[in-house]
C-alpha cells in the first residue's frame, strides 16, 4: 500500500471520529445554529459540509484506477454507504435525550454525499482522460 493511500485512510478515520463527535457530542453554548446564512439555516449548512468530503476521502483510500464504469460503481457504492451512515446518525441522535432526529438533517447530509460524489467522479475522469494522454 502507498504512502499516499495510507495518508488518505488515516484521514478518513479521523473524518469518521470527527463526524461521530460532531454528531453526537453533547454542545452547551457555542455557536448559535439557530441562525441563517444566505437564507439557509447554517445547521444545514454544517450538515452539508459535514458530509461532502465523505466520497472523496473514500475514493483515495479505497479506489483503484479502472474505466469510468468502473469508478461510476464505485461511487455508487459510496453513496449508498454514505446514505446509510447519514441515515443512522440522524436514528441515532433521535435516541438520545440531548440531541433529536430531523429528516431535513438527513436531506443536508445526502445533498453533501451527493455533491462530494459529483466533485469526485469529474475530477476521477479528468485524472483518467490526463493519464491516457
Amino acid at each position: 500500500m502507498g504512502k499516499a493511500r495510507t495518508i488518505s485512510r488515516f484521514l478518513l478515520i479521523l473524518y469518521i471520529i470527527a463526524v461521530a463527535i460532531l454528531c453526537f457530542g453533547r454542545f452547551n453554548g457555542g455557536i448559535d445554529m439557530s441562525s441563517e446564512l444566505f437564507g439557509i439555516p447554517k445547521d444545514k449548512i454544517a450538515h452539508f459540509t459535514m458530509f461532502l468530503p465523505y466520497p472523496i476521502l473514500m475514493y483515495l483510500a479505497f479506489y483503484r484506477p479502472g474505466s469510468k464504469g468502473r469508478l461510476v460503481l464505485f461511487l455508487t457504492a459510496v453513496i449508498i454507504a454514505g446514505g446509510i451512515l447519514a441515515g443512522a446518525t440522524e436514528l441515532i441522535q433521535g435516541m438520545l435525550q440531548y440531541r433529536s432526529a430531523d429528516i431535513t438533517d438527513f436531506r443536508a447530509d445526502c445533498l453533501g454525499i451527493l455533491s462530494g460524489s459529483i466533485i469526485t467522479v469529474t475530477a476521477g475522469i479528468l485524472r483518467q482522460d490526463k493519464d491516457r494522454r
